[in-house]
């Protein structure tokens, strides 16, 4: 028996966070983000996705992962809920399809990606939000900023990457901290799992979490290593200053 264990990077909510200590010794550039933009902007979405949450009341507690994807970086389409974490929870379940309605209903157009961005091989890309119930509005951090965190991992030549981590080297950098675990080959647990993490205004990596399961044993393998993950250089910027943001790592096991 193989077994694999591959990478994939969602093209919405995956940058990466810094902390005050490192900020204080680089200078960093800033990286300004390439992906698809909500008309209006970060601000924009993050009203969006909340006012969806807001779609049933009273809202339940907790977190749920909606994808969708954006044919040439534009119109959304065939949205849909992916699997949440632990024992069933039918009032979460119904305020995410809820919320998932609002948005098939009420999400605008988006803006192109710009030139070099990367799409899927048809030359879509699909985007991650997390619909949390839990947070106030004012707490809630951005799916996307103006300019990504700097992060310092690995890149190609081992050298930190600074001035913005690419998906790819961190895609690799994960996977350099992932092993398959063996209670999972025993389970024939496969699958892809969702991590969760946020970047604070000040570059701490903080609310660590899977949002979507593969099962029990790729779940805690994969937080493990998203923890490890080193604070960024620099914070996410939108209209010139910090902000919460939050990123989604999915991870792919297979068993061949």
């Amino acid at each position: 028996m193989k077994y694999l264990l591959l990478t994939f990077v969602a093209a919405i909510a995956l940058q990466l966070g810094a902390g005050p200590t490192a900020r204080a010794q680089t200078t960093a550039p800033a990286a300004a983000y390439t992906g698809p933009r909500y008309p209006g902007g970060p601000d924009s979405l993050r009203a969006l996705v909340y006012r969806s949450t807001q779609a049933s009341a009273p809202a339940p507690a907790g977190k749920v992962l909606v994808q969708f994807d954006l044919p040439n970086g534009q119109q959304p389409n065939n949205f849909k809920l992916l699997p949440t974490t632990g024992p069933i929870n039918i009032p979460l379940l119904n305020a995410a399809a809820a919320s998932l309605s609002y948005l098939e209903t009420h999400m605008a157009a988006w803006q192109p990606a710009s030139t070099g961005a990367e799409a899927s091989a048809t030359g879509k890309f699909t985007n991650s939000l997390v619909l949390d119930f839990s947070t106030p509005m004012a707490a809630q951090p951005y799916a996307y900023a103006d300019t990504q965190p700097s992060f310092p991992i690995p890149g190609r030549n081992r050298l930190p990457v600074v001035g913005g981590a690419s998906p790819e080297s961190l895609a690799r950098y994960i996977q350099m901290q992932v092993r398959y675990p063996v209670e999972a080959l025993r389970a024939q647990q496969e699958g892809r799992v969702y991590a969760y993490f946020e970047v604070a205004e000040n570059g701490n990596l903080e609310n660590h979490a899977i949002v979507s399961t593969a099962g029990k044993f790729l779940d805690a393998t994969v937080l493990q290593a998203v923890r490890k993950l080193p604070a960024a250089l620099t914070p996410a910027l939108t209209q010139g200053k910090p902000v919460r943001i939050y990123y989604i790592m999915p991870i792919t096991f297979a068993i061949q």
